[in-house]
């Protein structure tokens, strides 16, 4: 492995729900974190401004699942 294959394996990139071989390494953590965030932020952006964008803090370390979390929001799951 050169230098450049050992970058683009290290580079984590979201999964893609609508990809079946990407949700087979979903892991889903919401037991360990008290409940399910996705729906719960999908609820208050519906409750606080359902025909509005809204503005939320979404933060984590590098590769932690931000953008696949945010994939499921979008796509309601």
């Amino acid at each position: 492995m050169d230098i450049a294959q050992f970058y683009q394996a290290c580079n984590p990139s979201p999964l893609k729900f609508a990809n079946p071989q990407d949700q087979k390494y979903y892991i889903d953590f919401s037991s360990v974190r008290g409940g399910n965030t996705i729906k719960e932020i999908g609820r208050t952006i519906t409750r606080l401004s359902p025909n509005k964008p809204t503005c939320q803090l979404f933060t984590g370390h590098i590769g932690c699942g931000k953008s696949t979390e945010l994939q499921q929001l979008k796509l309601g799951l």
